[in-house]
């Protein structure tokens, strides 16, 4: 077996939909002309206050808004993760009994966590990056007892991105039946298809719209542990803010800290410019490898951090993309996502030989894809 390609594509496959992973001392260097530092060694390691900093909230805010919109810090709570800002949205915007439309295919929190609350999911269906998504089917979903929309912008694994345009058409829908619509943006703003023009959900106007974000994907940092949750309404957010009250009390102030200097000017356009120019030289060494090999299909992502490749047998058909990671793993140390394994549910697009690629591990593709070549010239 190969050990090395194990550690390396073992790497991706735990951290494999983030942006390249950053260090302190990278950080630091981004700042270097300040003079400002990560951390102040004179903070004090009290609770700090419930919501995240004054200056952490400010800095989240502006991801959010648009020249046209402006999010204030009061729209914002931090969270320890994405995972909590998820968990709180949910449990605020839906009870058993209710029904939500969620897009699919997405991280499964977002349709399962619900699922087992009893609460009626339906699935909108997506069927790969370069699909536009079905706004006509999405409203056929719509149910007397819809309390909500969930999305995933950009989303994984697909890589698809809703436009603005597609976005607006939602909160039309959402508006005319008075739904809340949540946006799972953890993978914002890693778009990597120029002619793509999206925008932050809470930017759009509507009250009722909802958003999560955290440092772990675009920005490569999932060990700091810092999400957030975005919303106009008042009376969500505070809802919102009361169940996080029994759950954690407030995030890590060290983490605060790192979050709130990395989402600063100086450090947050050149982090972004890295971690776009890393995933586009992810795309391209997918795209060749794609080329190269006829059993290989795919749709370049348009933004987010992995790529959703399908793999054929010699006879054209998907391979059952479980057995062919398990064995894969076995026989040459590569490890890789069984996508349309992990993705799959009853009554959906299966993605039957569909496998789940990081962008953002250049050496992991650079040390994997040779060798998954070499095994579907010889198997």
């Amino acid at each position: 077996m190969h050990q090395s390609a194990i550690f390396n594509f073992m790497v991706a496959t735990t951290s494999s939909s983030s942006a390249p992973i950053i260090s302190i001392n990278e950080l630091k260097r981004f700042n270097a002309d300040t003079g400002d530092t990560v951390l102040d060694l004179d903070l004090a390691l009290d609770y700090g206050p419930f919501e995240g900093s004054s200056k952490l909230r400010e800095r989240i805010a502006l991801l959010h808004s648009t020249p046209d919109a402006l999010i204030g810090a009061e729209s914002v709570i931090v969270t320890p993760g994405s995972i909590l800002a998820n968990f709180l949205i949910l449990d605020a915007i839906c009870v058993p009994g209710d029904h939500v439309v969620c897009q699919y295919p997405v991280f499964s929190q977002l349709h399962l966590l619900p699922q087992h609350r009893g609460i009626d999911v339906s699935l909108w269906q997506l069927t790969g990056a370069g699909s536009e998504p079905d706004v006509a089917k999405l409203r056929s979903l719509v149910k007397e007892n819809t309390k909500a929309i969930i999305l995933n912008n950009p989303n994984n694994p697909t890589g698809a991105v809703i436009t603005k345009e597609i976005l607006q058409e939602i909160v039309e829908i959402a508006r005319e039946y008075n739904i809340v619509i949540f946006s799972d943006e953890v993978f914002q703003p890693l778009i990597h298809n120029p002619d793509i023009v999206t925008c932050p959900l809470v930017s759009l106007g509507y009250e009722n719209t909802v958003s999560s974000g955290s440092l772990s994907k675009a920005y490569g940092m999932p060990g700091v542990r810092v999400g957030w949750v975005v919303s106009p309404n008042k009376d969500l957010l505070r809802k919102i803010l009361t169940t996080r009250d029994y759950t954690t009390t407030t995030v890590s102030r060290l983490d605060d800290a790192v979050a709130a200097f990395t989402l600063g000017p100086n450090v947050l356009s050149k982090l972004l410019k890295r971690n776009l120019e890393c995933c586009q030289e992810g795309i391209k060494l997918i795209d060749a490898f794609v080329s190269r090999n006829p059993r290989c299909s795919w749709s370049k992502p348009n933004g987010g951090g992995t790529a959703f490749v399908r793999i054929h047998d010699k006879e054209g058909k998907p391979v059952e993309d479980a057995a062919f990671c398990a064995t894969l793993a076995e026989e040459e140390g590569v490890c890789v996502i069984p996508a349309g394994w992990c993705f799959r549910d009853d009554g959906t697009n299966d993605f039957k030989g569909y496998c789940r690629f990081p962008l953002g591990n250049l050496a992991a593709l650079r040390q994997g894809l040779p060798i998954l070549e070499r095994y579907l010239h010889n198997n």
